[in-house]
């Protein structure tokens, strides 16, 4: 699993690195790790910047503590949401499951394995379907499980299908990732053009999830967490 903590990552309403803050009694770098292992996730790669990976280490370490193997890579110079792909490419030999390290769920992930080598996709991207609607800045078409179109739009719109940021991948990936010193984001770049391309399939998730940006989504974030750890 690659946990990806890049860019200035910081509450909206507090000076704190989300991964850092705390969901009840552990931060939520914590919970994430705890939701990884509990999931059969054991080899986990951590990218971020120098100061956060260092208070990362601090809380986690090598993870031996949480029964998982945790390595941290620095992207200082990240050129895009996209790039820390390539940070950890050596590694990125197998399926490999792409977590932000603000994102907190309580999904079962490996039933999205079974899904995703089911479909034999590049790509697999958990979204989530809100009946009553949400305000999403992504879109995305979906028909069957294939999804046509994936797009970041330019104002929010209300929508009943709610793309995460959690997905599965395969190493053909990087095939879609232009090298060299390149702007490349996950949303703005990689998903669209992998949906053109017929590349991308949607994993519609049965539980919750939060992308965490304010100090009051925290207290959500630790129901979700509570949620997924008794009943996985």
């Amino acid at each position: 699993a690659l946990v990806v903590c890049g860019g200035e990552f910081k509450l909206s309403d507090a000076n704190i690195y989300k991964p850092l803050a705390k969901i009840g009694d552990i931060t939520v770098i914590e919970g994430i790790v705890q939701i990884l292992r509990r999931n059969n996730f054991r080899n986990i790669l951590i990218t971020g910047k120098t100061d956060l990976l260092k208070e990362i280490f601090k809380i986690i370490g090598n993870g031996d503590g949480l029964g998982v193997d945790v390595k941290y890579f620095d992207d200082n110079n990240l050129l895009g949401s996209a790039k820390a792909l390539e940070y950890v490419k050596p590694y990125l030999n197998s399926t490999t499951l792409f977590v932000p390290g603000d994102e907190i769920f309580d999904f079962d992930l490996r039933e999205m394995v079974n899904f995703h080598k089911e479909n034999n996709s590049v790509a697999s991207l958990a979204i989530l379907n809100n009946p009553a609607g949400q305000n999403v800045k992504d879109r995305v078409m979906i028909k069957g499980s294939k999804i046509l179109l994936y797009e970041r739009m330019k104002s929010l719109e209300t929508s009943k299908l709610i793309p995460t940021s959690i997905m599965l991948f395969e190493p053909d990936i990087l095939k879609y990732i232009p090298p060299g010193n390149i702007n490349w984001n996950i949303h703005q770049d990689l998903l669209p053009r992998l949906s053109q391309e017929g590349l991308l399939v949607g994993y519609i998730l049965n539980g919750n999830w939060i992308d965490i940006n304010s100090t009051q989504d925290l207290g959500i974030a630790r129901d979700i967490f509570n949620k997924a750890t008794s009943r996985i």
